[in-house]
């Protein structure tokens, strides 16, 4: 006996059903030959294998099932093809696929079936996808769903692209069996399949274009793409808030608005332990799971989509999005780009934008964080700000830090980034807490900096009517003021109290967000009206607090400022700088709820994304 079938054997004992593919054919009534134009259903989960989302995938599959057993394929092709790591990655995958047999085995109707039988295919490598024999249980009318494990996209497709197994996946889905699959699992489940960052690539820089690399699939011959029967209308992407994906899959959309044109494709983002269940290609029908889906569609989009300064970031207006989740009466068909809602189809125009303003004079740089550093573009359009007045100090003020010592180390940062970006005036460092900041402090300044830590801990300085003062002073009196990090949320008439994320909780609470019990708010300094703003944009994952503004108050823009990066207000426009981007959410046409596991729904928000240059609003 071989290691393989050893292995093989291990699991038949222990698998409550698990059996291996060269097992007999399984037990139950073959699906019916003769039914017509069967239901296709594509299921892809954003990551994981939570038992809540497995029993509802269970569900989904046992809807369609024939015979008396409910009868699972998993293909574990995701988990590379290295010899060396075979034994290891089938007794990973083999583990499971025991457990998804547990999980239904819990979860059927024992009025309708007996139990279920759940089958590891080996197919590992090209090898194993180029033998039939290893497929074939795609070809037995008893199977009814077939699941994807996840680990890496590209792998899964170097084995699977151009095989036997490729085919018979196919003939099974156009026959009506389920196909579904986690992470890497949901990615192969699009023909346009994204592949990953760039070396250069990650969230933060997720809307610059050279940061993100997809296979279109415009020709089968290549292993660049997803599954050939996979969705064409639409590209799917996972752990979408989980780790901050908004950015790349609006990049990707974009980018196939561009190559296709007519809005390109529809970019739909799974988030973790979620998935939409999609019918024939086109339509999400539900969602299951533990969070939500969002859709993006370009179709709505100012024409043409641009890419602004040496980064190529994304520049456009009116994108169409949707939040959507589990236990709403609503459907997205993505050839008509229709949202229905309780049977009603829904339209939405977008409204022109008003204008930003500030009640003060000085020049307003809203900051999104990261700008004590001499290189940043932020940084240095304040120091020219405060030319012909070399001789007032540059003030800076920090506040809304855990402790005085990493407070008093921020301002040296600012100040130590302020002289190295050409500044060569006297500087004056004030702590809220510690040193006295009223406004008499930044009165005559050459400028002022307001940098803020934490949004969660800003309540004690914002309450303190001297410090407000000083606010409101500088941006009266001084030639320019740069607000940054959470400070620039303050200048809002309401701001998000949701703390930081930390190294250990970022992925947790980028799901978190996109709650409805996640929002937390409090009173600003309403020197910036009708917006919500929400800095640390992409680095923080906070896309979730921009929604959550647009449902707090859809009559006020939610802008969201990522980090090295600000919006430039004066009494004649706003601009964008800096080297990332500048989102808004305009909620003003939108339909907001909150779904039955507590994860924000909408549909019809207009999203926008500003480059360095752009006007606001762009």
């Amino acid at each position: 006996m071989t290691l393989q079938h050893r292995i093989y054997a291990s699991l038949i004992a222990t698998g409550l059903g698990l059996t291996l593919v060269s097992a007999p054919s399984v037990a139950g009534t073959d699906r019916s030959p003769g039914r017509q134009d069967p239901v296709r259903t594509l299921i892809p989960v954003g990551g994981g294998y939570e038992t809540t989302t497995m029993t509802q995938l269970v569900r989904q599959v046992a809807r369609v099932a024939q015979g008396k057993t409910v009868d699972l394929l998993v293909v574990p092709s995701s988990y590379g093809d290295a010899p060396e790591d075979r034994a290891e990655n089938l007794r990973q995958a083999g583990t499971r696929a025991t457990e998804l047999n547990g999980v239904c085995e819990a979860t059927v109707d024992r009025s309708r079936f007996t139990g279920c039988r759940t089958t590891l295919l080996p197919l590992l490598n090209r090898d194993d996808a180029l033998d039939p024999a290893n497929s074939k249980q795609f070809n037995n009318r008893a199977t009814d769903g077939a699941f994807i494990l996840g680990g890496d996209q590209v792998l899964a497709m170097k084995v699977l692209a151009n095989t036997p197994a490729e085919t018979a996946m196919a003939r099974a889905y156009r026959r009506g069996v389920v196909i579904s699959g986690t992470s890497a699992g949901n990615a192969v489940e699009s023909r346009s399949m994204i592949t990953g960052y760039t070396p250069d690539g990650y969230p933060e820089t997720g809307l610059q274009r050279s940061s993100v690399t997809v296979g279109w699939g415009d020709t089968l011959r290549t292993d660049d793409r997803g599954l050939a029967f996979g969705a064409r209308g639409f590209i799917f992407d996972q752990h979408f808030y989980q780790r901050g994906r908004f950015g790349r899959l609006l990049n990707v959309t974009a980018q196939s608005a561009q190559r296709y044109g007519r809005g390109g494709k529809v970019g739909l983002g799974a988030d973790y332990a979620t998935a939409p269940v999609m019918r024939n290609e086109k339509t999400v029908t539900g969602v299951i799971g533990q969070s939500s889906v969002a859709i993006v569609d370009f179709g709505t989009a100012r024409a043409p989509v641009s890419w602004r300064g040496t980064d190529k970031t994304l520049s456009t207006r009116n994108v169409l999005t949707h939040l959507l989740a589990p236990g709403e009466s609503i459907t997205y068909d993505g050839a008509r780009r229709q949202v229905t809602m309780n049977g009603r189809a829904l339209s939405f125009r977008p409204k022109p934008l008003p204008p930003l303003r500030h009640d003060g004079r000085a020049t307003l740089l809203l900051g999104g964080g990261d700008n004590a550093r001499a290189d940043s573009p932020v940084l240095r359009s304040f120091v020219r700000g405060t030319a012909g007045h070399s001789r007032a100090p540059v003030v800076i003020v920090t506040a809304g830090y855990a402790d005085e010592f990493t407070a008093d180390t921020a301002a040296q940062a600012y100040r130590t980034a302020v002289a190295s970006a050409g500044w060569t005036g006297p500087i004056k460092v004030l702590v809220a807490g510690r040193d006295r900041v009223d406004a008499r402090a930044v009165r005559g300044a050459a400028g002022v900096i307001f940098a803020g830590g934490d949004q969660s801990l800003l309540g004690t300085a914002l309450r303190d009517k001297s410090f407000a003062r000083s606010v409101h002073t500088a941006t009266r009196r001084a030639p320019v003021v740069l607000t940054d990090g959470a400070m620039t949320a303050a200048m809002a008439d309401r701001y998000s109290t949701v703390a930081n994320p930390t190294d250990e909780n970022y992925e947790d609470e980028g799901i978190r967000l996109f709650r409805r019990d996640a929002q937390r708010w409090a009173p600003g300094l309403g020197l910036v009206n009708r917006v919500t703003l929400e800095p640390n944009l992409t680095a923080n994952y906070r896309w979730g607090v921009l929604y959550g503004a647009a449902a707090r108050n859809p009559r006020a823009m939610a802008l969201g400022v990522s980090e090295r990066t600000a919006i430039r207000l004066n009494d004649r426009h706003a601009t964008v700088v800096g080297d990332r981007s500048v989102v808004t959410l305009d909620g003003r046409t939108a339909r907001f709820g909150t779904a039955s596991n507590g994860a924000l729904t909408a549909a019809g928000v207009w999203l926008s994304t500003a480059a360095s240059g752009d006007r606001l609003p762009n």
